[in-house]
Order: structure tokens, then sequence, then C-alpha cells
């Protein structure tokens, strides 16, 4: 599809977010930085953060315009990231209607390691790029997670963490945005076809969608506590606090508004032993 024919996402549209700033359709190797070295103009990098082995050519498989996530080593979870430690240079955004096409298999999965899911995923670029930082933000667009409650059936899931230093440099606080849906035990299950996740990350909001259908959203401001949604339901839920008070840290005034100013690298993620096809990834922004 050549990109005058890539149809804009009816929400991306609605936001005024029309401009396609990043896209890759996997047709070959050559926007993918494999040496390792962290080379500039390329849209995704082998070579890895938090000290991860570099990914190889059995880590990403490419065939018929489609990448195949596949690391069976240490750190399969951080996936395949838009930036490079070591050459401090890649793509990186501020707010944007990001979406990816992907599929994954959701039966006859053995054990999996905490963390090592199908994921697609936003990180604050300081973090990424090894720098001192005290404050940054996470976007998980999609995280795929296997629910207890229901016999481990592969369910949709959408988060959004701060994480912030700002009380004592060695400790990392977080508040998170649950998956709104595990408010309502009315869990998104997911088979194993195709399916475009995306987040339409606005000024002071945040809001996911599963196959251009909104699932959830949050909203934050400077000296308000942020309320999250489930669906296009105006009344706000409860905090993730009220639910699980033992997960992560009660949220405050403010929290999640570092979203406003925060650059972000992009991530794809599989495993070995949950692989991740992934068709297309692309960015549009105003």
């Amino acid at each position: 599809m050549s990109l005058k024919n890539v149809p804009i996402p009816a929400a991306a549209e609605a936001a005024g977010m029309t401009k396609l700033v990043f896209w890759d359709d996997f047709d070959s190797y050559d926007t993918i930085d494999m040496s390792g070295e962290g080379k500039p103009g390329y849209n995704w990098y082998a070579d890895r953060p938090y000290s991860n082995p570099t990914l190889t050519k059995e880590d990403l498989v490419i065939k018929d315009s489609v990448v195949t996530i596949r690391p069976e080593r240490a750190g399969a979870a951080v996936g395949l990231p838009t930036y490079s430690r070591k050459g401090q240079t890649g793509f990186v955004y501020n707010k944007g209607y990001a979406e990816a096409r992907m599929r994954f298999p959701v039966s006859g999965l053995g054990e999996v390691v905490r963390g090592q899911i199908p994921a697609f995923w936003a990180l604050g670029v300081d973090d990424v790029a090894g720098r001192p930082w005290k404050h940054i933000g996470e976007l998980d667009i999609l995280e795929a997670v296997r629910a207890h409650q229901i016999d481990n059936a592969v369910i949709y899931t959408g988060t959004l963490h701060d994480h912030n230093r700002l009380e004592s440099p060695q400790t990392r606080l977080c508040t998170n945005t649950i998956n709104a849906t595990g408010y309502q035990d009315q869990f998104d299950v997911l088979d194993d076809d195709w399916h475009t996740y995306a987040a339409l990350w606005d000024e002071n909001y945040v809001a996911w969608y599963l196959d251009n259908k909104l699932m959830h959203s949050a909203r934050y401001a400077d000296g308000e506590l942020p309320e999250y949604f489930y669906r296009d339901d105006p009344t706000p839920l409860p905090k993730a606090e009220d639910v699980w008070p033992d997960y992560g840290r009660p949220a405050w005034p403010g929290a999640h508004t570092i979203m406003n100013t925060d650059k972000m690298v992009l991530f794809v993620s599989g495993h070995r032993d949950w692989p991740v096809d992934v068709d297309w990834v692309r960015v549009w922004q105003k």
C-alpha cells in the first residue's frame, strides 16, 4: 500500500492527527539497524537498553512483509525499540496516535515468564537512553496477559504508568491506570487473528483502541486526581487503589501530567515461547 492510500484512523482524524510521521511495513530488514552499532537513519534498533543482548535475524524473522519477534534470550520483554542507547539516536514522539497491526497465539502456551508477553508500548526516552531522570511516563498500548479468573484466557490490557523519583533518587514510584475492563470484571478475550492496537495520546488525555473501537481512556491535569473511563461511559471508574490497594502508589494530584512533555520511545515485544507477528506500525500527529 502506498503512503497516499494509507487510511487515517477515525479517532486520529477527529483529534487533528492526520500527519503520518512514522511508518514501517516490514518489507525488509532495511529499516532495522541489525549491526548493533546504533547508526542514525533507521526505524528500529537491534541494540537494546538495560544490558540486553543485541537482536539477531533469529530473533527477528521477516517474511511476506511481516516481522516475527521471537527472542529467546534475556530481555525479551524489552522487544524491538525505535531508539538506540548505543547511538543515542532514533524515533521518539510526544503525543500522537500510535497503531500497530499484530497477531499472536492465544492457546497451546507453556509457562510464560513474567513480563515476556506480547506488547506494543512506549517509555520515556531518558530511561531508554540511560540518562539520569526524575520523572518519566510509560504508555502500554497493548499488553496481552493471561487471566487466571477465566481459565488463563488471553485478554487485552492497556495501561498508563507514572514513574517518578521526585521524593528520592533511589526510589521508583508508580501510579497505574489498570486496564479498565478489569474494574468491571468484563475481560476482553483475544483470539489469534490479526488486530489493530492503538492509543491516542493528547494533552491531558490518553485513549486506547482495539480495531478502531474505544476501549477505555484516562484524563489528568495539574493539581487534579486522574480519572479513568470505560468505553464511552462518562462516569469515572474507581481509582486503582480502591480496587487493588497494594498495586503501585495511590494516585496524587497531577499524576500522569508528565505525559504532556515527555518524549517516548516505541517498542514491540514478543518471546520465543510467545512470538508476535507485526504487519505494520504507524504514528500520526497534528
